[in-house]
């Protein structure tokens, strides 16, 4: 078995997707997070693109970009998190793509929409998307059926942002979206997905918020966050 390690952040969601599918996968493996505000200056050495996730293999072969080490660990092991049918796990990366397309929606939010006008344009895209997926799911647990899959682990890391966001901003993102939702409450159920992150992530989130130059960051809860 080859020694990982992960270089990352703790509420990154690409460092999620990597965490998620070394459980699902049982590898063992080790992490090291940083700031990502202050990184060290050796993440640049190993790492052409300074960012995480980083994969370190045998503590001298680095993989890096999240889809391509998630690829990579998908493949360690006869078990996969894609479909076996080409056509299938063709459309589940496809999806993997929409997904990360809303992530970028949720990060404009997060480090750059400075009015109230810009966040609403981006939360459009965002539930503009979701109603799509909506039409896309299955009636099963999980996206496509009751097997869990990367796409999954996707999803996941979107959806825990939610709590969050919607404690300050006047948005329910899942409200009309039945199969969403139920989706992304199994999702929460799931051990991998609730191992990924720290217990106060909600805490985390919330200050890595308040501590960036955008409109959001500038804005008080407008509820009691419960969940982690």
């Amino acid at each position: 078995m080859k020694k990982l390690h992960i270089v990352g952040h703790n509420i990154c969601p690409y460092v999620q997707r990597v965490n998620i599918v070394l459980q699902e996968k049982s590898i063992p493996y080790t992490r090291t997070d940083i700031e990502l505000d202050n990184k060290p200056q050796w993440l640049t050495k190993i790492s052409p693109t300074g960012k995480v996730p980083v994969l370190i293999v045998d503590e001298e072969s680095v993989v890096f970009e999240s889809s391509v080490i998630c690829e990579y660990v998908d493949e360690l092991s006869t078990s996969s998190l894609y479909p076996n049918d080409l056509l299938a796990k063709a459309l589940h990366r496809s999806w993997i793509a929409f997904g990360t397309e809303i992530l970028n929606h949720i990060a404009t939010i997060i480090y750059s929409d400075n009015t109230m006008s810009e966040v609403e344009s981006s939360l459009l895209s965002i539930t503009t998307k979701l109603d799509i997926v909506e039409q896309e799911m299955s009636s099963s647990l999980y996206f496509s059926g009751s097997n869990f899959c990367l796409i999954d682990a996707v999803f996941a890391t979107i959806f825990r942002y939610f709590d969050v966001i919607e404690s300050l901003l006047p948005v329910d993102f899942l409200a009309s979206l039945p199969k969403v939702n139920r989706w992304s409450n199994a999702l929460t159920q799931r051990p991998s997905v609730k191992n990924a992150v720290p217990d106060n992530y909600n805490a985390l989130l919330a200050a890595f918020i308040h501590n960036k130059d955008s409109y959001i960051s500038r804005l008080e809860p407008r509820s009691v966050l419960i969940k982690n």
